[in-house]
């Protein structure tokens, strides 16, 4: 299933600065991350019902449709995202992470696809082309149990590096200042 986008008028103070992250490109992880965890713009629930943006479920696959085609990140917690970028979820009980890979997959198709005199852009038809293998729900499923495991520890992983980021960053300046010394910690 592919769900669009959407934002919310920025001249609206109450549709910004929520608790809902609100993904656009720049939100997108490097090629070789998987997860988006946090949003540079977050908006409000007034915002989201206020606009065509949805709010996708935790293993969404992101990937974004104009400019910079082909950046794709699986949703970490509940986010809404702009209209540049298409949320994908599998049908027919199809894994959030066998679609992350096979969108992953396709994307320099998509990006061949793609059309734009001033930047290239994929829409709803560009995704109709694509063939996605599907061999059976069974083996799909065998496949998610096999990877699902990495993929949680992928995210595991990246949580556990914002919290040793956050802690960098509040004990070293006071390790400089003098406030603390290693022997204190």
């Amino acid at each position: 299933e592919l769900i669009g986008g959407g934002t919310p008028k920025t001249s609206v103070e109450e549709f910004w600065n929520g608790d809902i992250p609100w993904f656009s490109v720049v939100d997108a992880p490097s090629e070789s991350d998987v997860y988006v965890l946090t949003t540079e713009k977050k908006i409000t629930i007034e915002g989201l019902n206020n606009s065509s943006a949805k709010l996708l479920r935790k293993g969404t696959t992101i990937i974004s449709a104009r400019g910079t085609v082909g950046k794709c990140a699986m949703v970490a917690v509940p986010m809404a995202m702009n209209q540049s970028c298409y949320g994908v979820i599998g049908k027919n009980n199809i894994s959030d992470e066998y679609i992350y890979f096979q969108l992953k997959n396709a994307v320099q198709t998509l990006q061949q696809m793609g059309h734009g005199s001033v930047f290239n852009t994929i829409t709803r038809d560009t995704f109709k082309n694509i063939k996605v293998p599907f061999c059976n729900e069974e083996l799909t499923n065998s496949y998610s149990l096999l990877v699902k495991n990495y993929f949680s520890k992928i995210l595991n992983n990246n949580y556990q590096n914002i919290a040793l980021t956050n802690l960098r960053d509040t004990l070293l300046p006071k390790l400089i200042s003098g406030e603390l010394s290693l022997e204190d910690l």
